[in-house]
């Protein structure tokens, strides 16, 4: 039921990135690697999510009408879903999702018969408590998803070993906390973006690094770079302007000297081949 799931965290977050990847390519659409591939890179250029860069010209002029297509229909169906959820019975709402998906073929498309009448099963059991659960708790489809959402995410943390690394997106981790965070590329032209200074949406990119900066619960730790490679060109790189607005909060680390510098790398070195064997 992870694809159902993942349906409807897009239709409850449509931020979420990993969601989004899941939900678009399943069942598949027509919507190959290549697509997506321009798609992620229209999103970090205008710095949002995929959902949202779907609808942007810059994704109508680097993807092209054809291959666009398919993704305007999927987000659109996830938009007309989302109107639904808060107003409609849950049950009723989930069932319409699985048939205009055709989800029941594309499980039997994918395994053996038995194989798949099993997944489908899981499917129709998970499908009957959403509409047990809407009725008896008086919750719509959207409460009971944020309620899924909360149970996946501590069952995955249970799974996973206590010193796991969790990777995200800004738009992604919205309404998540984690014990310590790290955020990377907090630089000018990155954070914010260029394209959002230029075009006056610096507010915006503000309240991203809100976002990230909220996340963590213990520790917080901002990096950015000295220098970046751009083209064939080592580009001088400047520190958010972001970090100045945090004030007194923020420690920055001493710089380490040449020789520091260079044994340090030494020993990063010496480990990795030791790694290697």
């Amino acid at each position: 039921i992870k694809d159902v799931i993942a349906y409807l965290r897009l239709i409850a977050n449509s931020d979420d990135d990993p969601a989004f990847i899941r939900a678009v390519t399943t069942p598949k659409r027509g919507i190959g690697t290549a697509t997506l591939e321009k798609l992620g890179q229209v999103a970090a250029t205008l710095h949002v999510s995929l959902f949202e860069a779907v609808f942007s010209a810059a994704a109508a002029s680097l993807i092209g009408e054809r291959h666009l297509a398919p993704l305007l229909e999927f987000c659109h169906f996830i938009n007309r879903t989302e109107e639904r959820v808060v107003r409609e019975p849950a049950g009723e709402v989930l069932n319409d999702l699985l048939k205009f998906i055709d989800y029941e073929v594309y499980i039997f498309d994918q395994d053996d018969t038995r194989v798949a009448q099993g997944k489908w099963n899981n499917v129709l059991e998970f499908a009957a408590w959403i509409a047990k659960k809407g009725e008896e708790d008086d919750k719509n489809l959207l409460q009971l998803t944020q309620t899924i959402a909360l149970i996946t995410l501590l069952e995955g943390r249970e799974e996973e070993a206590p010193d796991a690394v969790r990777l995200s997106t800004l738009h992604a981790a919205k309404g998540l906390e984690f014990g310590h965070v790290f955020l990377v590329g907090i630089e000018e032209n990155i954070l914010p973006h260029r394209d959002a200074v230029d075009e006056g949406r610096l507010e915006e990119e503000r309240r991203l690094m809100y976002v990230g900066v909220t996340r963590a619960k213990k520790s917080l730790t901002l990096t950015y770079c000295s220098r970046r490679k751009r083209a064939r060109e080592s580009v001088a790189c400047d520190p958010s302007r972001f970090i100045d607005e945090l004030g007194d909060d923020v420690r920055m680390p001493e710089k380490p000297t040449t020789a520091e510098a260079k044994a340090s790398g030494s020993d990063r070195l010496a480990a990795l081949k030791a790694m290697l064997g």
